[in-house]
């Protein structure tokens, strides 16, 4: 499992100091960084994303679920969030996709004031002292959470439900005459479109993961690579770990793809 970063900083030039900081423990082994950005928000609240240049001192734009977390920093949760440089706007972010609790978020907004910077990040850390202390020393405080992924169980009730609501309105099919018989034929159809969307939503996240999972797990072989003996040891049992938790939701995903097609038919 990865974690959620937000080192929050009293203005601009701190804030780069301490993406720079993160970029060189990243390239010393200490962490590793899968996406990252620099983050500001005005007097008005309003959060924009500071380094979206390839060039910046993360060397990477913020990806989809650090632009994601940056989106619910920017307000109320439902907000609008893209990618774009400037006030975030695009598609509405869900809380529960990204994997965050109401005791981070809180904790962000205590420290992430009108008039601050913040570097927001999605890494790996075999220990927390080493990126702790460089951000204490450039001024900076630092809120971390495990990202938790619940859109797997909610796709998982989301097609139950569904199932049920299907082997509810055919039998309630078979009792019906007449008109009503054909009103419940419209609602069958509506429960297996649902059923259809469903399922073209657990592809998407299977492939989703695939790709993900195996980006992460060649930046932690990079790790690996470079890292002392101890936090050698950690990132390989780490990434082991992530490994075998992925191909876990795989497979519950492509089970849950299994029930929904059986239901539809």
């Amino acid at each position: 499992m990865s974690k959620f970063i937000v080192c929050v900083f009293d203005d601009e030039k701190k804030a780069y100091a301490g993406a720079q900081a993160i970029e060189e423990l990243d390239n010393e082994g200490s962490i590793a960084v899968y996406e990252g950005a620099i983050i500001s928000k005005d007097e008005k609240g309003n959060v924009s994303i500071e380094d979206a240049e390839e060039e910046g001192p993360l060397n990477m734009a913020s990806g989809m679920m650090v632009g994601s977390l940056i989106g619910i920093l920017g307000g109320p949760v439902g907000m609008l969030v893209g990618s774009a440089v400037g006030t975030l706007a695009g598609a509405a972010v869900d809380i529960y996709s990204v994997g965050v609790g109401d005791e981070f978020l809180n904790d962000v907004s205590e420290t992430l004031m009108p008039g601050k910077y913040a570097v927001v990040a999605e890494i790996s850390e075999s220990w927390t002292v080493p990126l702790d202390s460089r951000m204490e020393a450039l001024g900076g405080s630092v809120s971390r959470t495990w990202r938790i992924d619940v859109e797997d169980a909610q796709i998982e009730r989301d097609v139950d439900a569904n199932k049920r609501e299907m082997a509810a309105l055919k039998e309630e099919w078979n009792q019906a005459v007449d008109t009503a018989k054909e009103k419940v034929t419209a609602r069958i159809n509506e429960t297996r479109d649902k059923l259809k969307a469903l399922n073209d939503r657990i592809e998407a996240k299977i492939d989703s993961l695939k790709n993900e999972i195996s980006a992460k797990v060649r930046k932690l072989d990079e790790q690996i690579a470079k890292a002392g003996d101890d936090a050698r040891q950690k990132y390989e049992k780490m990434k082991a770990e992530m490994k075998a938790d992925y191909d876990k939701r795989i497979e519950k995903l492509k089970q849950a793809g299994q029930l929904a097609a059986d239901a539809m038919s």
